[in-house]
């Protein structure tokens, strides 16, 4: 009789022991084999229940030995009375042909079914995937139980494509924490911004799946996972065929199913509570107002369609459409031109022009170049205006005698830079001096006795000496050049169109001259040292 190797796919980790009993012409043939791993050795009292089933005459000794030996070697161990029947294997095909169903019906006294029979007859039924050989066991030595003898396996459909997201858009209008843990709701975040070039999304591709078998052996196609159409929306672009990139810096929205960036932020009210402060490195449209306590900075134009009400603007342009009321608190600062209705009580600074339409009250306003107030009103009372090159009003000053300052003729960034460098210039011309005079005194000592500690510091102040000297040269070139643009700027305008009062000082460069009587249509320029004043034109 030929034995049956057991392939290593069908060897589990755990198996019980088994047996098997042929009846034949010779006799009562048993193997028993031993168990794998932690696997039940072959009881005892099965066999001899499933010999007293077939009604054979037995050797009870051979038996116990048989199994005490369980070394897969056949033994006779009785006769065999002629069998009336014969045993038959049963294999139902399931309908998707995923599953093969046995069963042994094997009837009294009939010939017992070895191994090999049933996997001849499996592969004469075309099974050849997925034999368990522990169930086809099971059939063999429990007649009539239905054993799953071969399962195939199933396909793995692949998974659908999806967009995984790298920018956080849940953590909108939550404030923020401070330090001491408490909330800081003027600072709710309400706005995602991005930067130019930023990672916003990755499409992550569908997989196609993994085929499965039958158990005839048959491939069964996998099916595949669906794409998904890439979100690109405006000022954004796709690279390496999967990744979302930002073009430019600015709000990122989801509009559509669509990632879009946005040059702009649009506040639909007033900036309060309700939004929080707005730091945005692309431009602000503001419908209401900015309130008290509050700022708005961006890194484009600033637009107001109401009032800044002692709040903070910074930007490009900033244009205010009603105006500025600072209350004593908060400032306008714009990188290029200011414009406004009125100001009053307020600080502004502009690197370009200050455009008023209307008035300024009691303001410290500073432009790099000129300050324009010529509309309907265009009185200027109370507080300092400054410009590099030009004020015009209409009014300056009040009945009153209201002390108002127009200066002209100085950009008044520059001369505070000009102060600052002057300063340090100073500070490092005394470092250098200190520093010369001990390099001095190291370089006349015995270079050759010198201490390692010695040499080091003569090392360390040599270098800062040339470092000071290219800086102080640096500065130096700095103070010319700002000297060449005050020179240029000595030749500042103040033009009044109307009313000039009494109680305004006007200052042209280095030169002060105090308005004690009322003129009209008048300018001021500064000529051999001294104010001239001439007509408006």
């Amino acid at each position: 009789m030929q034995e049956h190797v057991l392939k290593q796919s069908e060897i589990n980790d755990n198996i019980d022991g088994y047996y098997s009993i042929e009846l034949n012409d010779q006799g009562v043939f048993l193997k028993v084999y031993p168990p794998q791993g932690d696997g039940k050795q072959v009881n005892e009292s099965t066999i001899l229940e499933d010999l007293k089933n077939k009604a054979v005459n037995f050797q009870y000794a051979a038996i116990v030995k048989t199994i005490k030996e369980a070394n897969g070697i056949e033994v006779r161990i009785g006769d065999n009375p002629s069998p009336k029947e014969e045993s038959e294997i049963q294999v139902n095909i399931s309908r998707d042909r995923m599953e093969a169903n046995l069963i042994i019906v094997s009837p009294k006294n009939a010939k017992s079914v070895t191994f090999e029979q049933v996997m001849e007859k499996l592969a004469n039924t075309g099974v050849v995937f997925g034999l368990n050989t522990e169930e086809i066991h099971a059939a063999i030595q429990c007649p009539g139980k239905q054993t799953i003898a071969a399962a195939g396996q199933q396909p793995e459909n692949g998974t659908n494509a999806y967009i995984k997201h790298y920018v956080d858009l849940h953590s909108k209008g939550i404030p923020t924490e401070l330090e001491n843990g408490k909330v800081d709701y003027r600072n709710l975040n309400m706005f995602t911004v991005v930067q130019q070039e930023e990672l916003l999304a990755e499409k992550i591709p569908a997989t196609k799946g993994t085929p499965g078998v039958d158990i005839f052996g048959n491939s069964i196609p996998a099916k595949a996972g669906k794409d998904v159409l890439m979100p690109v929306g405006k000022n954004v672009h796709i690279t390496d065929d999967t990744k979302i990139i930002a073009t430019q810096a600015g709000q990122m929205i989801i509009s559509n199913n669509k990632i879009h960036v946005l040059p702009v932020i649009e506040i639909k009210g007033d900036v309060d509570l309700s939004t929080g402060n707005i730091d945005f490195i692309g431009s602000v449209i503001v419908r209401g107002s900015v309130q008290s306590g509050f700022y708005v900075k961006a890194a484009g134009n600033v637009e107001i369609y109401g009032t800044v009400s002692g709040g903070t603007v910074e930007g490009k342009n900033v244009i205010i459409k009603t105006g500025v009321q600072g209350m004593s608190r908060g400032y306008i600062k714009a990188s290029e031109n200011v414009v406004a209705k009125f100001i009053e009580n307020a600080v502004v600074f502009s690197d370009n022009d200050v455009i008023v339409s209307e008035a300024i009250f009691h303001s410290k306003v500073n432009a790099a170049k000129k300050v324009l107030v010529q509309g309907k009103r265009g009185l200027v009372a109370g507080g300092t205006v400054i410009a590099g090159e030009e004020i015009v009003a209409k009014i300056a000053g009040t009945q009153m005698a209201t002390a108002t300052e127009l200066e002209v003729g100085i950009n008044p960034a520059m001369r505070e830079e000009y102060q600052t460098i002057r300063k340090e210039v100073k500070l490092m011309e005394t470092n250098l001096e200190q520093t010369q005079k001990a390099v001095t005194i190291l370089k006349s000592m015995d270079q050759a006795s010198m201490p390692a500690d010695k040499r080091e510091l003569l090392l360390k102040l040599t270098k800062t000496q040339f470092h000071l000297v290219g800086r102080i040269e640096s500065i130096r070139n700095r103070i010319a050049e700002i000297e060449i643009e005050f020179d240029e700027m000595k030749n500042g305008r103040i033009r009044i169109a109307d009313i000039l009062y009494p109680g305004v000082k006007i200052v042209v460069g280095a030169v002060i001259k105090p308005i004690r009587e009322q003129l009209s249509y008048v300018s001021f320029f500064s000529e051999d040292g001294d104010i001239k004043v001439g007509s408006f034109n």
